[in-house]
C-alpha cells in the first residue's frame, strides 16, 4: 500500500528524533527511497543527509568499516609475528655470540697442571667450569706453548652442567690429552709462564725419540 506524503511528513519529526518503532521507521525509509520531495524535507529537518535509508545501503556503507577492521586485525597479527620473529632472532644471535666469543683463562700457577696418563701428557684444569685450549709444539726442542679459554655460554651454563651430567649420566672429563710421552720437554703459556718442565727421565725420553733417531 502506498503511503501518502502527508502521513510521512507527520512521521519525519519523530524519525529525526529516533523515537519511531522499528516498523514505522522502515516505513518512512522505504518511502523516502522513492520520494525525492520527502527526502528533501528530511534533509532540511535534520540539517544533513540522512543515514542510509535502506537495508541494502546500510550493508554497503558498513563494508569499508568491516574492511578496515579486517585490515587492522591482519596488521596486528603481522606485527605480533614480526615481534616474535625478532625476539627469536635476537636470542639466536645472542646464543651464537655467547657460544663463539672466547674468553681467556689466565694461568695463576695452580689452575692448570700436566699429568702423564696412558703414556700421554694431559692438561688438567683445577678450576671450575669448562675450558678449551690452543697449543703448538716444536719437535726439535720439545717446547710447547698453550693458551686456555672458555666461552660466555660456558660461563653461563656451567652452574647447571653438573646437574645435567648427572641427569643424563654423562662422564665429566677433567683432563685433555695434549701429546704423546716423549714429545714434550717444556710447556709454557703464550705469555711465557712455565706450566710444566720435564725431569731428567723425560728429557732422555725426548732425546731418544727425536734427536737420537734423527741422527742415527
Amino acid at each position: 500500500m502506498k503511503i501518502k506524503c502527508e502521513v510521512i511528513n507527520d512521521l519525519l519529526p519523530l524519525y529525526v528524533d529516533d523515537v519511531l518503532s522499528k516498523e514505522s521507521r522502515e516505513l518512512v525509509e522505504e518511502h523516502i527511497c522513492e520520494c525525492e520531495s520527502c527526502k528533501k524535507t528530511l534533509e532540511n529537518m535534520s540539517g544533513k543527509v540522512s543515514l542510509p535509508v535502506s537495508p541494502e545501503l546500510r550493508m554497503d556503507d558498513t563494508k569499508p568499516i568491516k574492511g578496515l577492521k579486517k585490515f587492522m586485525t591482519k596488521w596486528k597479527r603481522l606485527t605480533a609475528a614480526v615481534i616474535v620473529l625478532a625476539v627469536i632472532a635476537v636470542l639466536f644471535l645472542s646464543g651464537m655470540y655467547a657460544s663463539t666469543k672466547l674468553i681467556k683463562i689466565p694461568y695463576d700457577g695452580h689452575n692448570f697442571t700436566v699429568e702423564l696418563r696412558d703414556d700421554r701428557y694431559c692438561i688438567v684444569y683445577h678450576g671450575s667450569g669448562s675450558f678449551g685450549y690452543s697449543a703448538d709444539g716444536n719437535t726439535n726442542t720439545g717446547e710447547w706453548n698453550v693458551e686456555f679459554y672458555t666461552t660466555l655460554l660456558d660461563k653461563i651454563t656451567d652452574p647447571v652442567k653438573p646437574a645435567l651430567r648427572s641427569l643424563f649420566n654423562i662422564k665429566d672429563y677433567d683432563y685433555i690429552p695434549l701429546c704423546d710421552r716423549g714429545d714434550m720437554t717444556r710447556l709454557t703459556t703464550r705469555s711465557g709462564k712455565v706450566i710444566w718442565e720435564a725431569d731428567e727421565d723425560g728429557i732422555k725420553e725426548f732425546e731418544d725419540k727425536h734427536i737420537n733417531n734423527a741422527t742415527g
